[in-house]
């Protein structure tokens, strides 16, 4: 095996390696959803209940099959799970699931499932493979909502229209180019602090 050389940590997914902060995956939900904190929270509920059902399933499939079937087998998985998951939550969660656009069903053929699925997840065993999926899964939620959380709160003084007495606003953080300088910054953070670290 030459995919990983360096035995993973389960924090690995949660900080050194964290999907939207170190490792710069599924930027498109972190940027456009990640600027109010309950869109955050929504779209983390669903994309963590559709992604480790799906890659749970998924892991079962014979690796002798060719790689782009598994690929799009994977893809349907995902499909097939994504429905039930989404009407279960639509009128258990307080948030018009419309209101997250075509990010929402592009979980199904995101980057987990499609591609650290192959290059990561699957090349380890059943147990290390649960714990490492369940690792990236916090990782990406929490990076996801800490992301909704600031950039809502500094945009515009508050949570959901309450403010908090956040005085001095930064308007442009609910942008993309917002997103993008917070991502920036805490992509670097974590470089800092893992060559301390060594």
């Amino acid at each position: 095996m030459t995919a990983n050389t360096k035995k993973p940590s389960f924090s690995d997914g949660l900080f050194f390696r964290n999907p939207i902060f170190a490792a710069g995956m599924s930027l498109a939900p972190a940027i456009i959803i990640g600027n109010t904190f309950r869109g955050a929270v929504t779209y983390s509920v669903i994309f963590a209940s559709v992604t480790m059902m799906s890659l749970m399933i998924s892991s079962f499939l014979p690796r002798k099959l060719p790689y782009a079937l598994r690929i799009i087998l994977y893809t349907f998985i995902a499909a097939a799970v994504y429905i039930p998951f989404c009407i279960f939550f639509e009128n258990r969660l307080d948030y018009d699931l419309s209101s997250l656009g075509v990010l929402l069903p592009m979980i199904v053929s995101g980057e987990f499932i499609t591609q650290a699925s192959e290059l990561r997840f699957f090349r380890m065993d059943k147990g290390r493979m649960i714990l490492d999926v369940i690792s990236h899964i916090i990782g990406f939620c929490w990076a996801l909502i800490f992301l909704g959380f600031v950039r809502e709160l500094f945009a515009t003084g508050g949570i959901d229209g309450e403010l908090y007495g956040v005085s001095f606003t930064i308007p442009v953080l609910s942008a993309p180019c917002g997103g993008f300088i917070l991502i920036g910054l805490m992509g670097a953070f974590i470089r800092l602090f893992k060559k301390e670290d060594r």
